[in-house]
């Protein structure tokens, strides 16, 4: 008889295919009729809400996060683990500060308050982003359309379910990992030294005829030191930082109860001076079939965090454009050991600037903050395929802030008050779900249905206090009661809020063939109008399993073929604030009023109740194709999705005139549309050699189809110091576009600026030199140039993101390569308004060494202006698409090489496992983008003025099992 393999693959509940091997079979069990390898194939297991589903039985647009060697990289949180992980899934890092949250957002924002995912870890609700251990994560899955509708009033932004880690049966196992590494900035600014320093802003008053009053610290006949480099500050404020993490698990069980426990320690230092983040995670869940009919479990985690932070997003004093800025030749510290301030006999020539070093090393601020889970469970079975689970959670997040702002006493930009400022943050959840269960088939139909309520309440309460002046700035001295006693600050603050839910859902399929899934929810909250609490939410979607149609039959090469489509109203309370119906009252002493006016005490709200605020709500559509072939080993998911959000919350400044400063609204209207593929590739086996690849694409474009009563709003508070405010919100356009001058280079002739005139024959820059830019007037404009010239001059929201994994086995090494980017959009550069513009703010700032390549009658090919103290021309006090860059890049996210030490090495020592890795996070970048890093953040929109950058880390790991 002839003998020959076929591959065996075992699914787990992480939806994932684990290749285990090849095992000898006979012919007799592949000759078929009927029963193609394809259809013998093991069903894989998916996670949905409130449950699991089989993966060809999905309707709806479900995706999971590729984990792919998770465990061997050191990383921060749930965001940084699905970056270019799942399709239709955007994450971008808001800079690299140790303590940052990546904004994670599901196919788009969906309007101006920027929908924010809702996560569920173990079948509990979170509020925010749950501080999780990366570690403990066993799957992930992300429901993206309307199927998160049975999530309801907090769904429109896509749920987000983790599966974290569970007991396996057998004797205990423990496993444990540990990580040391480096973080080193990949990039750096590089900015004059001090005779170029002086050089440039010497030519710069000499091209605008100032030479007469060019400041002593740019005479290098007068000031001879102001031309000796002492400090490259760059180099100084930045620091080769460490990583080190620890992890230890135990798991293990019999065939009635298994139990896991994982721990969790990361210390973080950042790559700028005075920055760290740590964090400590504790998590225990067990399990335990009491009787044939009852199962009772519980999830317990613990996390606790603190760090120490750094402002660089501020235009002013952030410490990245103060180290750009400040002149290099001044030392870090004075001959006595204190702070090197401005040399005080030319200080007025260089301006209002902070020692960089100092800046950052007299940073104090404590976060603290604790979260705590305790979720126990009961499941009883009733009947055969009739279950009850009644599932109770209490969470707990407790925050403080810590802040103590010192003085700065050196020569250069004063702060002579000092200040201490606590916050308290503390909020409790708790939350009953009683959901049941019945699964029954009748011949080839086969039904799965679901019903359920559920209650919700959360109470926050808080705190903020902050006083002034304290004499002493000692440790032991930062306490409120040490100030002054006049100048203090008190807020407090509580509310309490509840979601009542009803939920229901039905899954049918014909012969695995035909699906159809009909789902509803019915929500009632007390954030909204009393007469609008409760809101219904429903989902329909349907399947067509096309390959299993007999036709199909004799096409091998086709392993499965689905045609899915979905359609749903999901809810959202997004930009919804506990004031928005029932307002705080504030307390004002000096309030004066009556017949005969006296100062008297009042009480008042800055915030207009609205008695008639209602939900937001979402409508999403959903096409979708799932396709594998060739025995599965190929495989892609293709979706194409519109989002429309209506009646989102808005938050409006009213007039004047009004006795309130604010108001909550329902108005506007967002599309966000697009398409999402993702592939992954199994490569055949040969011998010890073994390789997958996984790629990820998403397309988006998002539309303002509406706003409140106005065709487009001005963001005046995302500016570049208060003079470039580029961003608008603008109906018929993305969010948050850029809004300017179009520019068509540089004059290099007088004759072609007197040639540049309106179609009236005027000119239109008339008072522009050679070397100075030439700004576009608008099709059929004419006179001088003014805002009605503007153009939109792109957006930040990538025309692609992507990602790209590749492992590989062989022998006993493994290797896994990760690589994310987005491609298409737009960064304003906000730092070249000063790096690149010589006294142009009225304060003699250092620049960035790209300032060399300034336009000169002998240097033309440039798209730098000339060099003229004060900016006469406006070429930089304009907003234009001089400040625009392309934003896109590739990078290599994760580089992992492992080697599993050969079992005959340490069989004796009874451990089952040994594995040295090393890895590295951002290895490489390439990218267009001039600034610091091209991965902003969209907390400014993309406007960079100095962002902390990334970190390029180097680890070594190893990994031991019991």
């Amino acid at each position: 008889m002839n003998v020959f393999k076929v591959p065996v693959s075992v699914s787990y509940l992480t939806g994932r295919v684990l290749l285990i091997g090849a095992i000898s079979a006979s012919p007799m069990f592949l000759s078929q009729k009927n029963d193609s390898i394809k259809e013998k194939s093991i069903d894989e297991v998916v996670v949905v809400g409130y449950g699991t589903q089989k993966k060809s039985k999905v309707s709806g647009a479900v995706a999971e996060a590729s984990l792919d060697k998770l465990s061997s990289r050191s990383l921060s949180g749930v965001g940084e683990v699905l970056q270019g992980k799942a399709p239709g899934v955007t994450v971008v890092n808001e800079g690299g500060d140790p303590n940052g949250v990546p904004k994670v957002n599901i196919r788009g924002l969906g309007g101006v308050n920027g929908e924010t995912p809702l996560y569920v870890v173990d079948g509990v609700v979170f509020n925010g982003t749950p501080n999780i251990n990366p570690n403990d994560i066993q799957d992930i899955s992300i429901l993206k359309d309307a199927s998160a509708a049975i999530y309801g009033a907090r769904s429109s932004g896509g749920v987000i379910l983790i599966t974290t880690k569970r007991g396996k049966k057998g004797a205990l196992t423990v496993d444990f990992d540990v990580k040391y590494g480096i973080n080193q900035a990949w990039r750096l600014k590089e900015s004059l030294n001090a005779a170029e320093f002086q050089n440039v802003m010497r030519q710069a008053y000499e091209n605008a005829g100032k030479l007469s009053s060019l400041p002593m610290a740019f005479n290098a006949d007068k000031y001879t030191d102001g031309g000796i480099t002492r400090t490259n500050w760059m180099n100084e404020i930045f620091r080769t930082g460490t990583i080190q993490e620890y992890n230890v698990n135990l798991s293990g069980g019999s065939e009635k109860s298994r139990f896991f426990v994982g721990m969790n320690h990361r210390n973080l230092e950042g790559i700028l001076l005075n920055t760290q983040a740590k964090r400590y995670n504790f998590r225990v869940n067990s399990e335990h079939k009491v009787k044939d009919w009852l199962t009772i479990g519980e999830n317990m985690y613990y996390s606790y965090s603190d760090g120490n932070t750094a402002n660089t997003k501020n235009g002013y004093t952030g410490a990245l454009v103060a180290a750009m800025y400040y002149p290099p030749n001044v030392s870090v510290y004075t001959p006595t050991g204190a702070f090197s301030g401005l040399p005080i006999d030319v200080a007025g020539g260089y301006g209002d600037m902070i020692n960089p070093v100092a800046y950052l090393k007299r940073i104090s601020i404590q976060n603290p903050t604790h979260e705590i889970l305790i979720n126990p469970y009961i499941e009883v079975s009733l009947a055969k395929d009739l279950k009850f689970r009644s599932n109770f959670s209490q969470t707990f997040k407790l925050g403080n802030i810590k802040e103590f702002t010192s003085r700065v006493l050196e020569v250069g930009k004063i702060f002579d008050t000092n200040s201490l400022e606590y916050q308290s943050n503390n909020i409790s959840t708790s939350l009953a779900e009683q959901l049941l269960t019945y699964k029954f088939s009748l011949g080839k139909h086969n039904f799965d249905a679901l019903a359920g309520f559920t209650f919700q309440k959360t109470t926050e309460d808080g705190f903020r206090a902050k006083a002034f002046d304290f004499r002493s700035e000692a440790e032991v001295f930062r306490y409120l009661q040490n100030a002054a006693d006049t100048n203090k600050e008190v807020y407090s603050y509580k509310y309490r809020q509840a979601l009542t839910s009803y939920l229901a859902r039905v899954n049918y399929d014909y012969a695995g063939k035909y699906i159809i899934s009909l789902l509803g929810r019915r929500d009632g909250t007390s954030l909204v109008a009393k007469q609008n609490h409760f809101a219904n939410y429903y989902s329909v979607s349907g399947g067509w399993v096309a390959s299993k149609e007999n036709f199909m039959n004799e096409i091998s090469w086709l392993s499965n073929l689905k045609l899915r489509g979905s359609y749903g109203i999901l809810g959202n309370l997004g930009g919804v604030s506990f004031q928005a119906v029932n307002p705080l009252m504030i307390r004002d002493n000096n309030i004066i009023f009556g017949q005969d006016p006296t100062q008297n005490i009042a009480y008042y709200a800055t915030t207009k109740p609205n008695r008639d605020l209602k939900w937001g709500k979402s409508e999403q559509t959903n096409f979708g194709v799932d396709a594998s072939f060739f025995h599965n080993s190929l495989s892609l998911q293709f979706d194409y999705f519109v989002k429309k959000s209506t009646h989102q919350i808005f938050n409006v400044n009213l007039s004047s005139t009004e006795l309130y400063i604010d108001r909550y609204l329902n108005a506007g209207l967002f599309q966000d549309k697009g398409y999402e593929l993702g592939i992954n590739y199994n490569g055949k086996s040969k011998g010890d050699f073994t390789y997958s690849i996984g790629a990820t694409i998403s397309q988006l474009k998002n539309t303002v189809k509406q706003l409140a009563g106005v065709d487009e709003i001005f963001v005046s508070s995302n500016n570049v110091r208060g003079v470039l405010k580029p961003t608008r919100i603008k109906v018929g356009e993305s969010l948050y576009s850029y809004y300017g001058y179009r520019t068509g280079g540089i004059f290099q002739t007088q004759a072609e600026i007197d040639n540049y005139k309106d179609a009236n024959g005027n000119l239109i820059q008339p008072n522009a030199k050679p070397g100075d830019i030439k700004f576009l007037k608008k099709d059929g404009n004419t006179g001088t140039l003014n805002n009605n010239d503007f153009v939109n001059l792109g957006n930040p929201y990538p025309k692609f993101s992507y990602g790209l994994s590749y492992n590989m086995t062989w022998k006993n090494f493994d290797l896994n390569l990760f690589f994310q980017g987005v491609y298409g959009n737009k960064i304003f550069n906000g730092l070249k308004f000063i790096s690149l513009n010589p006294g142009g703010t009225g304060q003699n700032y250092n620049m960035d060494r790209d300032i060399l390549n300034a336009w000169t009658p002998q240097n033309t090919n440039t798209n730098i202006p000339r060099l003229m103290q004060g900016d006469p021309g406006g070429n930089y006090s304009k907003v234009s698409d001089f400040y625009v860059e392309d934003g896109s890049y590739l990078r290599l996210k994760n580089l992992t090489v492992g080697y599993s030490l050969p079992g005959e090495l340490y069989k004796k020592l009874d451990v089952n496992k040994i594995r040295v890795y090393v890895t590295s996070n951002n290895l490489f970048t390439i990218t267009k983008y001039t600034g610091f890093d091209p991965e902003v953040g969209m907390e400014t929109y993309g406007v960079d003025t100095g962002r902390y950058p990334q970190a390029r880390s180097f680890i070594f790991g190893l990994e031991v099992g019991f």
